[in-house]
């Protein structure tokens, strides 16, 4: 992974992660309760300092 991309790419999956955190408004990630053992899992041997895409997230999502 290029460095230009950490924070913008999903490092689980690799396509754009779509953060808001920078923005001037609350990002979509906030409202979303994920099953933390999962998402443990998912970021084994992966850059814990990146967001995870939607998609990604809502599959780790506590139903």
């Amino acid at each position: 992974m290029k460095k230009e991309d950490i924070g913008t790419i999903c490092p689980v999956c690799g396509r754009a992660n779509d953060c808001q955190i920078g923005g001037d408004k609350k990002c979509w990630c906030f409202d979303m309760s994920v099953n933390k053992a999962k998402l443990e899992q998912a970021l084994k041997d992966k850059s814990k300092d990146q967001c995870l895409c939607r998609n990604c997230l809502k599959k780790l999502s506590v139903q």
